[in-house]
């Protein structure tokens, strides 16, 4: 017995034995699975060098087995925890691997649709990198709607899939990239970098070249597609390395003399506004931002619309602050003068502008902006000043430019010079956002109103709202960063199907946070089988859908357009009722409990069963019947058709 075990351990360190064919032979020696696996972990240990001393170079590990054994322990490597996947076949040498270690979780997904924004939302909650397995090029290719949003909000999320490679024989082969193409087309525009990897030494390589791209300042989903004869090589052996190794923490410093002239800017201006986009999110600096606010009396504005939060991902500044003015568009919190000087923190860089403007540039309006991505510093407007460097840490260098700059009365004169507006246009926007609502609270249908109030009441103050519901009344919610206000999870792509999956992958991010997915019936189709996710892995979220039977946001947009649809009431592909969908069938055919609302005065009740199913570890659904709002919000036309009718033959 001694002489077999001192060959298998020989053939096993030497890489003639991969860990999952040692296993198996110490087991078909006699042994229990229990003392071959302890066998196996004693070797994997006597095998890895020593730690390394202070100051020396990162140590590695060397690890032998499959092309996909080499994948796993290097994503493990990487910090990853959950496999957010829809498997295929071509994958097998993965998902083998995966076989002897628990320790890394698979989470499926019935799409690919709704697999990337699991991992999307898991990111963007823990600000950890995500990892994904899809198919060939048919799962590459599904995955692309839920590509773009990840791509326009830079998530650092890793791609990965298998490849067939067209480049050995024929080059017409089922589930494989057409001729003269590569796998990685499909969707390079959506990803930072994509690989193809054949060669399975290069493998572990390029996994830690995956997760160091889509961390790296600015973010963004990158995609590796391994060849299947890669994955399934045996008797590999490579260097496994660990994440601090290849993870780059990007928090450059600003230059000195561009924060002076900003602060000076900022000083003097007597119409300064501060724009915050999600960089101020990401790099962990809202507090920083409303520090900045209240040292100068600074209004507070997004980019994006006050009601939906379109144009970010992330609630910057706290909705409910005395300094927020809502949508830079429409804030005027200097009466009825424009600001003179706009700095945009963290934003996009145009800030979603479609059309030239038709007016010529006010000479007054002065522009600045900070950030780290120099591709959207000045990408659309010109700037006066492009302040290049981490957002949080040029807050810090900015605050500490201003204190040198005036004395603490200066300071504290301009403060009350600026409030004296800003301040009482703040409330009033915020008063009248409220007292609209009010207005319609005992309405019928039920207004979305009451809905978007009846949620801010019941929910925890901490709540994690995860929303894809883009006409929903979202500015009653108390948003932001402090323990009494709600975390604000959205995109800013709007490809619909983002939010089921979403809210799966916060809730596995933050599983002691409560987590309530905000969520209108048109994008709730797009990713209805995500509740079977919810149920495999006991994940407990509150769905409140939005029903409206309509596709509500595109309508509105018919509507504005002011010709033949809105003149006739013929909105095409807008309603959908007739047949209406049942979202608690829906839903309870997969698993999940739930309830439909049509009172307004149910709804709290409504909130709280569902609440207290989710503190019980159960995920639950509330279907709520609102009404339409805006243009054509009467009209239930579509074009009529009927097939059967039309047979010559019932068949």
């Amino acid at each position: 017995m001694a002489v077999i075990m001192r060959e298998l351990l020989l053939d096993y360190f030497n890489g003639h034995l991969s860990r999952r064919g040692f296993l198996q032979r110490l087991v078909a020696t006699g042994l229990t699975t229990a003392a071959a696996h302890s066998i196996v972990e004693a070797a994997d240990a006597d095998n890895e060098p020593e730690a390394a001393a202070p100051g020396d170079a990162p140590r590695f590990t060397t690890v032998t087995g499959t092309g996909g054994d080499l994948l796993v322990e290097q994503i493990k490597a990487a910090g990853t925890k959950f496999i957010f996947t829809n498997p295929g076949s071509f994958e097998v040498g993965f998902f083998d691997a995966l076989t002897d270690r628990p320790e890394l979780q698979v989470i499926v997904g019935l799409h690919e649709g709704i697999v990337i924004p699991m991992a999307d939302g898991y990111h963007k909650v823990t600000q950890l990198p995500a990892f994904v397995n899809v198919h060939a090029v048919a799962g590459t290719a599904q995955m692309a709607g839920q590509l773009y949003n990840s791509h326009r909000d830079g998530s650092a999320i890793v791609v990965t899939a298998a490849l067939l490679d067209t480049g050995i024989y024929s080059d017409e082969i089922r589930l494989a990239a057409r001729p003269g193409f590569s796998q990685t087309d499909i969707n390079k525009q959506f990803t930072k970098v994509s690989w193809e990897v054949k060669n399975p030494a290069s493998i572990p390589l390029f996994t830690r070249r995956a997760f160091k791209t889509a961390t790296t300042a600015p973010g963004g989903p990158v995609y590796v597609c391994y060849g299947r004869t890669a994955l399934e090589t045996p008797n590999l052996r490579s260097e496994i390395w660990p994440k601090e190794s290849f993870t780059i923490q990007s928090r450059p410093r600003p230059a000195k003399d561009a924060v002076e002239k900003l602060a000076k800017a900022l000083i003097e201006a007597d119409r300064p506004i501060a724009v915050f986009g999600d960089d101020v999110w990401k790099s962990g600096a809202q507090a920083e931002a409303v520090a900045l606010c209240e040292q100068l009396g600074l209004p507070a504005a997004a980019p994006g619309p006050l009601g939906r939060l379109a144009a970010v991902a992330f609630c910057n500044f706290p909705s409910q602050h005395s300094h927020n003015v809502g949508e830079i568009a429409l804030a005027k919190p200097y009466g009825s003068a424009n600001p003179n000087l706009v700095v945009q923190f963290g934003t996009r860089g145009d800030m979603g502008e479609l059309a030239i403007p038709d007016q010529p540039t006010d000479p007054e309006l002065r522009t600045m902006a900070v950030g780290i991505d120099t591709a959207m510093l000045g990408r659309t407007a010109p700037l006066e000043l492009a302040v290049v460097g981490d957002v949080k840490t040029t807050f810090q260098d900015l605050a500490d430019a201003i204190s040198g700059m005036v004395t603490a009365s200066r300071l504290q004169k301009i403060r009350d010079q600026r409030m004296a507006t800003v301040k009482p246009y703040a409330a009033h926007l915020l008063a009248e956002v409220q007292d609209s609502a009010k207005k319609n609270f005992n309405l019928r249908p039920i207004h979305p109103d009451r809905v978007g109030w009846e949620i801010e009441q019941e929910a925890d103050k901490d709540a994690i709202i995860v929303a894809e519901n883009l006409t929903g009344s979202n500015g009653l919610f108390r948003l932001g960063y402090r323990p009494d206000e709600k975390f604000w999870l959205s995109n800013a792509g709007d490809s619909l199907g983002w939010g089921v999956g979403a809210a799966i992958g916060a809730k596995l991010g933050a599983p002691d946070r409560q987590v309530i997915l905000s969520i209108g019936d048109g994008a709730l189709m797009y990713s209805a089988p995500g509740f079977w996710t919810m149920v495999r892995y006991g994940v407990p979220i509150l769905t409140v859908v939005w029903n409206n039977c309509n596709y509500q946001a595109v309508r509105n947009v018919y509507g504005r357009y002011a010709k033949r649809m809105a003149e006739t009431g013929h909105y095409h592909g807008m309603y959908l009722g007739d047949p209406e969908i049942d979202f608690v069938k829906l839903a309870a055919s997969q698993g999940v409990k739930g309830e439909k609302v049509s009172e307004p005065n149910d709804i709290k009740a409504a909130l709280r069963r569902g609440i207290q199913q989710t503190r019980d570890g159960n995920p639950y659904l509330l279907e709520i019947i609102i009404s339409r709002q805006g243009p054509g919000a009467d009209s239930t036309w579509y074009q009529k058709f009927n097939l059967a009718a039309q047979r010559t033959k019932r068949v």
